[in-house]
């Protein structure tokens, strides 16, 4: 059953779908690819400013500048924010379209960005977009904002300066990333694994490499020894997850011309995927236990560089998820399908710094894939399900 025979009309305030369309194509034109996300944050930010709201924008580095907004609703009362980055991965070479042109056919919307996630910023405008238009009639207390930072698909460096902000005090917080919900393949995430970047640096001793037993220690024939031990590496494990991963990224050693020299220094590094229960600490103890038990010649350094995050499993009595799940199951016309997501969002970062999120978007495929694309049927109802989760969260309703 497709998206749309799936959708039921509710009452509620309008969604403009012609905006959200015409603002989806329009931002899928402007390339954004990291680092370069500057051009499509100037015209969030001027799509903020039609309406009448002063945005903030805030250069995380030079030309890649955050943008926040929030407008209050009656007196007090909590605040919630929805959020995503504006930043894409880059056009990989087999595209069949111009990857920077929004290309609509058979009820898809094709362009680069278009479901990761250019359609979950576009979502999240025309939901607040229909707030701020009404917000003069609305009966409820609080506060609404857009955060919508660079850099996911790098570092988060964007979510990480988000959280410095006013704007991070949110009470809670709708993702629009790429996950719709109404299946078990399609699922959204009500847990996030976590990710620590190993940099090993195995420090062995140089020798005539035609005499390496006087004296010389390789670094390079250490770092394999590890490297094949780490099918021993203590993974921890979840219900939601079951074992996490490991995946060797790189190996580099050995001198850059030839030379007769046993290897002194070799670099290794490894991306590991860990469960909630886990954390970095945990997992550095864990890689120093497999290496002191290999009883190396060699000493071996362990570093954690970034890009690191903690793994999470979000509280389902948390006042947002309740609101969510009964907005959803009006507007979807199902109830929505929680599971555990093998990856990384910036959700991790969010959710770290105590700000309850949920992660909710358009439908689509092929992310990070040429011929990426978004259902065009199921745009409407998720900006709808985003105003009336933020309107209901702010009257109380949990």
């Amino acid at each position: 059953m497709g998206v749309g025979k799936e959708i039921m009309v509710t009452k509620g305030l309008e969604v403009d779908t012609s905006y959200l369309v015409k603002t989806l194509k329009r931002m899928v034109s402007i390339n954004s690819i990291l680092p370069h996300e500057q051009r499509l944050a100037e015209f969030i930010a001027d799509e903020i400013r039609q309406l009448g709201v002063a945005p903030e924008v805030h250069e995380v580095s030079p030309g890649r500048p955050n943008v926040y907004v929030s407008v209050q609703l009656g007196n007090g009362g909590r605040f919630i924010s929805f959020s995503g980055h504006s930043d894409t991965v880059g056009a990989v070479s087999d595209w069949q379209t111009d990857p920077f042109e929004a290309v609509e056919r058979d009820g898809r919307l094709y362009g680069l960005g278009a479901i990761n996630m250019k359609s979950g910023l576009a979502c999240m405008l025309a939901a607040f977009k229909s707030i701020v238009e009404n917000r003069e009639r609305l009966d409820v207390n609080g506060r609404v904002g857009l955060m919508i930072v660079v850099d996911q698909e790098g570092l988060s460096t964007g979510a990480d300066a988000a959280l410095k902000t006013e704007h991070a005090k949110c009470d809670a917080m709708l993702h629009a990333e790429h996950f719709f919900g109404d299946s078990e393949e399609n699922y959204l995430p009500i847990a996030v694994t976590g990710k620590v970047l190993y940099k090993l640096t195995v420090h062995g001793r140089s020798a005539h490499a035609f005499r390496p037993h006087e004296g010389g220690i390789n670094a390079i024939t250490d770092a394999a020894s590890i490297v094949k031990a780490m099918e021993k590496l203590e993974l921890g494990r979840h219900h939601l997850f079951g074992e996490g991963t490991y995946c060797t990224l790189k190996i580099a050693g050995g001198p850059r011309e030839y030379s007769a020299v046993v290897p002194e220094l070799c670099e290794v590094v490894v991306t590991r995927l860990t469960v909630p229960g886990e954390s970095r600490e945990s997992a550095v103890e864990d890689m120093r236990r497999l290496i002191d038990d290999l009883g190396l010649e060699s000493s071996v350094d362990i570093a954690t560089p970034p890009p690191s995050y903690d793994s999470y499993q979000l509280d389902p009595s948390t006042p947002i998820v309740p609101v969510f799940k009964s907005v959803y199951e009006e507007v979807i016309g199902k109830a929505p399908y929680f599971a555990g997501h093998r990856g990384i969002v910036d959700a991790n970062v969010f959710v770290k710094a105590g700000i309850p999120t949920i992660v909710f978007g358009p439908k689509g495929a092929y992310h990070h894939r040429a011929g990426e694309y978004v259902e065009i049927s199921s745009l409407e109802p998720v900006a709808r399900v985003f105003v009336e989760t933020a309107l209901r969260f702010l009257k109380g309703e949990a």
